[in-house]
Formats: structure tokens, sequence, C-alpha cells
């Protein structure tokens, strides 16, 4: 369903490899999974780069490379069905879509050029527009959030020309600008995660390599931060978690070289860090500069899984890791992978 323009196999002068046999490979991978449905988002190169599921795991709206959101239907079987609505092609990259946590007639896609759009899917139109104009024009975008009980939308900016980046607030039912944020980061905001029971805490990561993580309930930006992470390097990607052992919250993060960094909230301290080669290693690979770490997420049972793979061969590699004892184990080989994967995401009632 997603292809890429570039494979870093055109880079790498050495082809890469699992780096055991078959029969160790089977050994450890005690899992394997293989596809149920593939659709072409296009007949021409694309990516698809943002998921979102909706609420009851039945509609999948996905936004491509080609500045357009596409919406499908997952039957019982697991077919992915094309759906029908209007969405316009955006006039800049999409920079995020999210259906509402409680409604799965609700979706928004943000565009960079500054809005972030909400789509009634049982009308199949754009319904409102959320943008911030305060200072004459609109703030370049790259991504957003909806918190827990879908009242406040959060977007993130990249650094503006006055020097500051911005987290913008939005109160989605009154449909209004509450505010935003500017001393947090010094660089692009990259991705911005609230919290999955907890409406006010929102966590945010930027090319700074900053993690902050804010109790938006507070009056004041200054109130509102919490805690700081100092990752040391451009943050790609970031999930909540909870530790098994103690109920307490864990952020993920997934950095811009494909690293991934696991931090306890309260105590601040970090709980593993481990860079691409260590990841390579987990996967059973040998080319570290074909690694790609796709993203964190939360099974059903609560356990932190990693995806990731190789983008050798147009993606022939993908695999899933899960975390147990400051370490990853191996849990799931991806058979028959035929594109390199650049978003994914999980729901426990898809089979």
């Amino acid at each position: 369903m997603f292809d890429d323009p570039q494979s870093s196999d055109e880079e790498s002068p050495v082809p890469d490899a699992d780096s055991c046999d078959p029969h160790q490979l089977q050994s450890r991978f005690k899992s394997s999974v293989r596809s149920r449905s593939e659709v072409a988002i296009s007949l021409k190169r694309t990516c698809g780069l943002h998921l979102s599921l909706s609420s009851d795991s039945r509609k999948l709206a996905v936004g491509s490379s080609r500045k357009e959101l596409q919406l499908y239907q997952l039957a019982e079987n697991g077919d992915l069905l094309v759906e029908s609505a209007d969405f316009d092609k955006f006039k800049s990259p999409i920079r995020g879509v999210r259906f509402f946590n409680g409604d799965p007639n609700m979706v928004m896609a943000c565009a960079e050029e500054g809005v972030v759009s909400l789509y009634d899917l049982r009308l199949g139109k754009s319904v409102f527009g959320f943008e911030d104009g305060s200072e004459g024009v609109r703030k370049t975008m790259t991504t957003f959030d909806l918190n827990q009980n879908d009242r406040v939308l959060c977007a993130s900016t990249e650094v503006q020309k006055g020097g500051d980046s911005f987290l913008l607030f939005f109160d989605i039912r009154e449909r209004k600008f509450l505010g935003s944020y500017w001393e947090c980061h010094s660089e692009d905001i990259t991705n911005v995660r609230f919290h999955p029971s907890n409406p006010d805490l929102l966590v945010s990561g930027s090319v700074d390599g900053l993690i902050n993580v804010f109790d938006i309930s507070q009056p004041t930006e200054d109130d509102a931060m919490q805690y700081c992470f100092n990752v040391d390097t451009a943050i790609e990607s970031l999930n909540w978690h909870r530790n098994p052992g103690t109920g307490k919250d864990w952020v993920s993060c997934v950095t811009t070289t494909n690293g991934f960094q696991l931090y306890d909230v309260e105590s601040q301290d970090p709980e593993v860090e481990f860079d691409r080669e260590k990841i390579t290693e987990f996967i059973c690979r040998k080319s570290s500069i074909d690694c790609n770490v796709v993203g964190a997420y939360n099974e059903g049972d609560g356990a932190l899984t990693l995806l990731a793979g190789s983008n050798y061969n147009k993606g022939e590699c993908l695999r899933s890791l899960r975390y147990s004892d400051k370490s990853f184990q191996p849990f799931q080989n991806f058979l028959h992978n035929k594109q390199i994967v650049r978003a994914s995401v999980y729901s426990e009632k898809v089979m």
C-alpha cells in the first residue's frame, strides 16, 4: 500500500541480509504475519505518510505524499475497500491525519500551509478549518493531535519568521483559537501527543532534541511545563506507554537517526537508549544503514512493541520487537513484505 520513491539500498554498497540462517530466524521470531489485503493508493509513485484508524476500527484515513487524503473501509474479513468522500487535493503537504477518539465519523487533517481541516464523513465534506491568523499570516504547521475527550486540538509549527516555534491550541467544540506556547522549543516542533487517558497531559518533541511534558489545564506556559528531557538529537515521533510494574507513565522517542529512547516521566530518568546499530541487531539484520524504525505502539495487553525493518530491496524485511527487562525481544516477522513502511497503526480489534 505504501511505496517509497527512494530506498537506502541505492545508497549502500553492501547488500543487507539476515544475520542468522532461516532456521535460527524462525526460532527467534516465533510468530509470522502475512498481509491480509493490499490496495494501491495511486498508480503513480507515492507514499502513505500518515495513517489514522477510527475508534470502531472500521475506517482508515491515509495522507499521501501527493497531498491527497484518502479513506478506506475495513471489511469484516480484513479487506481494504476504497470509500468515497469529498476530499479536495491539498495545496501543501499533509502533516497528519487523526480520527476523533469518540466519533468514527469525524476525521481531521493538517496541512503545512497552516490549516487543520475537520471532515464530517456523514456529510462527506469539510465542515471547518482551524488556523491561527493572529499575526496576520498563517503559521506553517508540522503535526497535530486531539486530546482524549476530543475537546482540544494542539497543532505544532516550524520556526516562524520571528524565530519562535509554536504549540497552537484550539477549542474543537467552540471552534475557536485558545492561545499558544512559544518558549518551549527553539527549533521546528516535529511531534505532539496527548496522553491516552488524561486529557490535560501533552508531550511535544522537536529538532532541538527536547521532549517537554505539559499540563495544559494550567494558566500559563511556565506553569504548564511539568518535565523536560534532553534527547541530544532530533526527534521523529513520540508515544505514551505504561510501566507494567509500577503503572507510571513512560514516554518513548524515535529519533531522526532511527534510534529509540524510553523515559520514566515522573522521575525524568532514561529507561533505555538504543541506537540504530543495536536495533539492527535486534531485528536480526546486518546493515544498520538500511535499518528503518517505523514507530512504537501499545498492544492490547499493554506491551510496548517496536516496529522496524530494512529499507534494502524495497523493504523486504519488516519485524516487530517486544520490550521486556530493559531490552527488546524478537516478536513478529512480517513475511513477504514488498514495500518500505513509513507509517503504521495498531488496533487490537482488527484481526
